[in-house]
């Protein structure tokens, strides 16, 4: 029976080690990447620095039998030697967004022109980029970071905001949230989940019990809040986008709402000034929601190294007793875990679809 030997290769500057020249005696390579978490992240154990300093550019990739697919890009932040060994820390490309801070104004653009401009002045590549809506006027200070403003975007949209692995930004409408701009509100989110279940949407790869799950942990929570209820700080009448904004003693016909009106259901307020018109608002109250509602659902499972996954990608499971792990959506979070002691294993968080 053949079996498959896990292989690495790592660069940081001028160092490079593999499997075949182990330059450095790598002990153990971890990559961390989550939605959640504002950077990747990398942690290398080797015996010898060999010369490594903060700031150099890093790639890791991993695999088996001479074939490698890149699993981080990223920069040295941590050197740390000691007498056993040094600790090497790296983050990802987000990092570069998280130490900038400009202040910009912007009049009628996307909300996907916006972040590319944002990319832009961060020396960053951009991905996938969702157009979003037009917002008709949003302001950037330099109080907090772009980091900080792009997320606030995105879950403003129900997007999701990340790296890919080779260190592209993403700003994307993913899983139940992709249909949002489109048909409208909650009904797009309605309209995903039956083309979903009509088997019209992309497939991805399938695990199934018994063949490739090493473990499998499903978790649904209650969802906090059954209404999200939105009002910008002075809305404008239904004249349009150029209408000049005014207090006004009654606000409630320009209020966005989304998710149940069922009695006794909690209900979040929010306040957006950039919800200048009644689309808008409702636009974002049903953006929110979808933030909101995925720590609802999540499924986590270990399986053989897979150097080819991505955030983002979407993936099932399949074939486990209990229905509740059968599941298909999007990957949210990823870790791979190298060393002589664990091997090549890859563990995953996945969003699943609604009615998945």
């Amino acid at each position: 029976m053949s079996t498959l030997a896990p292989q690495f290769l790592l660069k940081l500057g001028e160092f490079e080690s593999s499997s075949t020249n182990a330059v450095g005696g790598p002990r153990s390579i971890g990559v961390d990447r989550h939605m959640d978490v504002p950077a990747d992240s990398l942690e290398l154990e080797l015996m010898d620095r060999s010369g490594i300093e903060p700031g150099a550019s890093v790639t890791v990739e991993l695999g088996y039998d001479g074939s490698t697919d890149k699993v981080f890009t990223g920069e040295v932040a941590e050197v740390l030697p000691s007498l056993s060994g040094v600790r090497v820390r790296a983050l990802g490309a987000t990092n570069k967004l998280l130490n900038l801070r400009v202040a910009s104004f912007y009049e009628d653009q996307t909300a996907g022109s916006i972040v590319r401009d944002l990319i832009g002045k961060a020396g960053l590549t951009e991905g996938d980029i969702s157009e979003g809506p037009t917002l008709p006027r949003f302001a950037i200070d330099s109080r907090i970071s772009v980091f900080a403003h792009l997320r606030q975007i995105a879950d403003r949209l129900g997007y999701e905001l990340y790296a890919d692995k080779d260190g592209r930004i993403m700003f994307q409408a993913l899983g139940d949230a992709n249909k949002l701009d489109s048909l409208g509100g909650l009904a797009g989110a309605a309209a995903g989940a039956a083309l979903t279940l009509a088997g019209l949407t992309g497939g991805g790869e399938a695990y199934a019990f018994g063949q490739h799950l090493l473990s499998l942990t499903a978790e649904r929570r209650i969802n906090g809040y059954g209404t999200i209820t939105l009002g910008g700080e002075s809305p404008m009448s239904s004249e349009g986008d150029r209408t000049a904004s005014w207090l006004t003693p009654n606000d409630t016909d320009y209020r966005g709402t989304a998710g149940s009106d069922q009695p006794g259901q909690p209900e979040l307020l929010l306040i957006d000034g950039s919800a200048r018109t009644k689309d808008l608002a409702d636009r974002f109250a049903a953006g929110w929601l979808s933030t909101i509602s995925r720590p609802i659902r999540s499924v986590s499972l270990s399986i053989l190294g897979r150097p080819g996954l991505d955030l983002g990608q979407q993936i099932s499971t399949r074939d486990i007793p209990d229905s509740m792990c059968n599941a298909r959506g999007y990957v949210r979070a990823i870790r791979h875990r190298f060393s002589a002691r664990d091997g090549f294993l890859t563990d995953l968080i996945i969003n699943p679809e609604a009615n998945s």
